[in-house]
């Protein structure tokens, strides 16, 4: 899978970036510092999944999210930022944005970087059991798309793709898709 970061702040996109590089099933990883490097990557070379920084009070994350699905609409785009960020980065959503990744703030030993909450590590007797109708749905996780495009490409229900996102969020002990999607690749499920 390969990746392009997009954040104003070096830390941000670095500490993301250094996080993903080596991670099971990331191939490359790129950064963007403006919207316009961020458009140009993306022409350049697509990437599967791109992840675009939304910071308190700027608005240049989601501008930039915006102009990259105007000119590839197909781009899978998900937001990122702190717990603080959350409400901004839900009115930003535009049409096309996968979703918000939240960071935590106390799971974070500096700003940005990517690491593990004690205690959320898959249990050691072994990974999950996800059916295979999970694992299809979680591919679509995976793959940026919502849950109306998951049910239109499975013939199921919207309401049936959510409820087999609750199991798979309970069953991987995660609260959200960027955590199952996480949690997939360290799991196997996904590559």
């Amino acid at each position: 899978m390969e990746i392009l970061v997009y954040a104003e702040r070096p830390n941000a996109r670095h500490g993301v970036a250094r996080s993903l590089q080596g991670a099971p099933g990331i191939g490359r990883v790129e950064c963007a510092a403006t919207a316009d490097e961020l458009v140009r990557r993306y022409i350049r070379s697509p990437s599967d999944v791109v992840l675009v920084a939304v910071q308190s009070g700027e608005r240049s994350g989601p501008v930039a999210a915006a102009r990259l699905l105007s000119i590839a609409p197909g781009a899978s785009v998900i937001l990122f930022g702190s717990s603080g960020t959350a409400a901004a980065a839900a009115s930003a959503l535009l049409h096309g944005i996968g979703g918000f990744l939240q960071k935590y703030d106390s799971w974070y030993p500096e700003p940005y970087v990517v690491a593990e909450p004690e205690g959320s590590a898959l249990p050691e007797a072994g990974r999950p059991h996800l059916s295979e109708r999970e694992l299809q749905i979680l591919w679509g996780m995976a793959n940026g798309e919502r849950n109306l495009q998951i049910a239109a490409d499975l013939a199921l229900s919207e309401d049936s793709v959510k409820t087999h996102c609750k199991r798979i969020f309970r069953k991987l002990g995660v609260h959200d898709r960027a955590e199952a999607v996480a949690a997939g690749f360290r799991a196997g499920f996904l590559s």
